[in-house]
């Protein structure tokens, strides 16, 4: 099980996608993939235009981000991709993992 930050993916029994933002010897620390990608976006006229080209009705903010993360599954569901999505229970039997749910908050599984 080779995890790497920023390329894999969690899932757990639910249907949450959680990406991998550090990795620190046995320890990954995880996030919920729609809040990595909506924490990691500026609002400006870029992140708009982009947005209005994507969709051009009007939709919810929560709806462009839950789209990064499907593309994000898409490219990972590849056969020449790099990456996996990985089982969250599977990947506890190898890993401590350090979840941080908001950025702010965070605790241990």
């Amino acid at each position: 099980m080779d995890i790497q930050a920023e390329r894999d993916l969690l899932k757990d029994d639910y249907g949450n996608y959680y990406i991998v933002s550090n990795v620190s010897g046995d320890t990954l620390t995880i996030i919920n993939a729609a809040l990595y990608y909506a924490f990691n976006q500026t609002i400006d006229e870029e992140f708009v235009t982009k947005a209005r080209e994507q969709y051009p009705n009007e939709v919810a903010a929560g709806k462009y981000f839950a789209d990064q993360v499907m593309q994000h599954v898409e490219k990972l569901e590849r056969p020449e991709s790099a990456g996996s999505i990985y089982p969250i229970e599977e990947v506890k039997n190898h890993y401590d993992l350090h979840v941080k749910p908001i950025y702010e908050d965070s605790f241990h599984m």
